[in-house]
């Protein structure tokens, strides 16, 4: 099987950080809302992940090409932002995600938040986000509602187990999506709005939510929209 290697970016400061995972996935929910943090703050790459398990794929961003399966970081080594911008194969899940907590493991990780996007049918207002954690802790506080039935697949069902084994604190967001292989900016929004609540980021969400506002347009000329939503006829309630 071929090995997996990260990188690392220069020299960094490792201080106990908490690390936020956006994986590729339904809506690309996660990996939409780390790049907006990322980018909005000016966090640097500090590591990147490349395997022969990962789909081939180069990315071009500001111009230079860049691997889709990134570590960015702060300054003061707090927190760590992991982005994949191409879906992994689930048999290629464990040892990619093993490798990625063997890594966070020895930078000293305390926690770790996950974003998955869900699909369901999504009513007209305001985007609903959900969340648990391991242990069990109070999200309503920064806007996320209590889920007591869901799913974790992939990457972060791989960093969920092993962080539950070394007793590092879990939490989940997951977000309603009603795209399967479309960017759900609107979806990005309230992760990125909960997240800071969670940690202070003072990021601004006025760029995703315009596009979003350009999705939905496009969208409503070419067809595609539906009072209840794209996937209503797949799935048409909300989890609990």
């Amino acid at each position: 099987m071929s090995g997996v290697e990260i990188v690392e970016v220069g020299s960094f400061k490792r201080n106990r950080p908490r690390v936020i995972t956006g994986f590729a996935g339904a809506g690309f929910v996660g990996n939409t809302a780390v790049m907006h943090i990322v980018r909005e703050r000016g966090f640097k790459l500090r590591a990147q992940v490349r395997s022969q398990l990962i789909p081939a794929m180069m990315l071009l961003v500001d111009g230079e090409p860049t691997h889709p399966f990134r570590i960015y970081g702060d300054e003061g080594g707090e927190l760590f932002f992991i982005s994949n911008a191409v879906l992994i194969a689930p048999e290629n899940a464990w040892p990619l995600g093993l490798k990625l907590m063997e890594w966070l493991t020895k930078a000293g990780v305390r926690e770790i938040v996950a974003i998955e996007g869900m699909p369901f049918a999504v009513q007209p207002g305001e985007r609903p986000i959900y969340g648990f954690g391991v242990p069990s802790r109070d999200l309503s506080q920064f806007g996320a509602n209590p889920i007591k039935e869901g799913g974790v697949s992939g990457l972060n069902a791989v960093m969920l187990e092993e962080s539950m084994k070394q007793g590092i604190p879990f939490v989940t967001l997951m977000v309603p999506t009603p795209f399967a292989s479309a960017i759900d900016y609107g979806g990005a929004i309230p992760v990125v709005e909960v997240l800071n609540r969670m940690f202070k980021l003072g990021v601004d969400v006025a760029s995703l939510k315009e596009r979003a506002e350009m999705v939905r347009k496009s969208l409503e000329r070419t067809g595609v929209v539906r009072k209840r939503g794209f996937l209503s006829s797949l799935r048409g309630g909300q989890p609990t």
